[in-house]
């Protein structure tokens, strides 16, 4: 069993107006389990859609998305939001910490909305995710006390909080600085060590070359 299948994906976009966009067209690609891989591309080549599908916030137009053994496609809304509880932790770009919680109940979160462990289990966790992300001395800190890079680290210790056996990590590094970009990379390869499957997308190629395998994608093709 693969932990993302892609099979002659399309995705169309379709305005009120009924002007259409065409996000992808046709794409197929496997990922085994437990493998690092980034999302290569230009702005606008596609891949924050495929983060999408491969998370099931969105379904395809044509097509099949198979994650972790399961088809996503056809499953609605609420079904595909319990699967992704245990199945995906979800980088963004732009971080989507909740900001009238602190970073500690941040990544304590994911735990309560998939009923893991109990209220002890959950608090050893989190200490030790804002530990392996260097944020535990700010655990009673809000998203708005923390700059963008803090932030991002905080995101990656929440998408790792309910333990799924999946990362997706949508452009995680777009909005920080050269130091701070290499440190998220580098907790998403850790995170791949700790035996999730990671993939990430980025427009830069040296940021995409620290996975083992790349995937390049330019105007809803794979290159």
């Amino acid at each position: 069993m693969k932990a993302i299948r892609f099979i002659n994906v399309w995705k169309i976009y379709r305005s009120p107006g009924g002007a259409e966009y065409t996000a992808l067209r046709g794409i197929t690609f496997e990922i085994e389990k437990g493998d690092l891989v980034s999302l290569l591309g230009p702005s606008g080549s596609g891949k924050t859609t495929v983060i999408y599908l491969a998370g099931g916030i969105e379904l395809p137009t044509k097509g099949r998305v198979e994650v972790n053994g399961t088809d996503l496609t056809g499953m609605s809304e609420a079904a595909r939001a319990k699967w992704r509880r245990r199945n995906v932790g979800i980088v963004f770009q732009f971080y989507h910490l909740v900001p009238t919680l602190t970073v500690l109940e941040n990544v304590l979160l994911p735990m309560e909305l998939a009923k893991w462990g109990d209220r002890e289990e959950r608090l050893e966790r989190a200490k030790m995710l804002l530990e392996l992300v260097g944020m535990w001395d700010k655990r009673e800190k809000y998203p708005s006390q923390l700059s963008g890079g803090e932030q991002q680290r905080v995101a990656i210790a929440r998408a790792l909080a309910a333990n799924p056996p999946i990362i997706l990590a949508d452009e995680p590094t777009a909005s920080l600085d050269t130091e701070n970009k290499l440190k998220i990379i580098s907790l998403l390869v850790e995170a791949n060590k700790l035996g999730k499957t990671v993939m990430y997308s980025t427009h830069d190629p040296s940021l995409a070359s620290r996975a083992r395998r790349i995937i390049k994608i330019r105007d809803g093709v794979l290159e």
